[in-house]
């Protein structure tokens, strides 16, 4: 018995739950779509676990994963942002950081799909499901900050997809140095973070990855320059 059908079906679970999050949205259920996006996370961590675990992993498998991933992590949360805080921004601000998040999460995607046989043992920009997290966590711990803020977060994620800055994938050896002054950066901020809104841990997790990726970049090539 062909058991493909497992990987597919996990995945097409993630691309549900991205069409719920914004059905949710749609009917003012914040709390719902924020669930459902990180519903389509766990679906999405699944299926390549299901897929390597039963030895049919395949080109067709890598594909429907990141056109599901667009929605799930690129367009639901953007448009759960946009719905909860970010509309009230003139002059289009909020809708265009909304299609920021959608487009250079395809963009990421599409260039992840032809550098897998290159790039190796980090991921070269921001894993799209890292801004679906991000978006989710954010919104369950309540909300609430300036429109502005929210908005320029949300291009700095768009920016952190499409960027060459190196995120550890936590699947081997990497050839990037783990520069521990990134590490102990990370950690304070993020401690700091926590000791001011405990309930915020969630979220910080997700923000202390997309930060130590940066740190950690910047300090790698400052090494590399001396």
């Amino acid at each position: 018995m062909n058991k493909g059908w497992l990987a597919d079906f996990c995945t097409a679970m993630n691309i549900t739950m991205g069409t719920v999050s914004i059905l949710c949205t749609w009917q003012h259920e914040w709390t719902w779509a924020a669930w459902a996006i990180l519903a389509a996370a766990v679906a999405d961590g699944l299926d390549g676990r299901v897929a390597r675990f039963f030895g049919v992993a395949d080109e067709f498998g890598k594909e429907l994963d990141s056109l599901c991933d667009v929605v799930s992590f690129g367009v639901a949360p953007g448009v759960l942002l946009y719905a909860l805080e970010v509309h009230t921004l003139p002059y289009g601000i909020g809708a265009l950081a909304a299609v920021a998040l959608a487009v250079c999460g395809a963009l990421r995607l599409a260039r992840f799909n032809i550098s897998t046989d290159v790039v190796h043992g980090y991921f070269m920009g921001m894993p799209i499901p890292t801004t679906g997290c991000l978006a989710a966590t954010y919104v369950l711990v309540g909300a609430g900050r300036p429109a502005w803020l929210v908005a320029l977060c949300m291009f700095l994620a768009a920016w952190a997809m499409i960027s060459r800055v190196h995120y550890p994938d936590f699947k081997g050896k990497s050839a990037d140095v783990m520069q521990k002054k990134a590490v102990a950066a990370t950690l304070v901020i993020g401690a700091v973070l926590v000791w001011d809104t405990p309930a915020s841990w969630a979220f910080v997790l997700f923000f202390m990855y997309f930060l130590f990726g940066i740190l950690n970049t910047c300090w790698n090539h400052l090494a590399a320059s001396r």
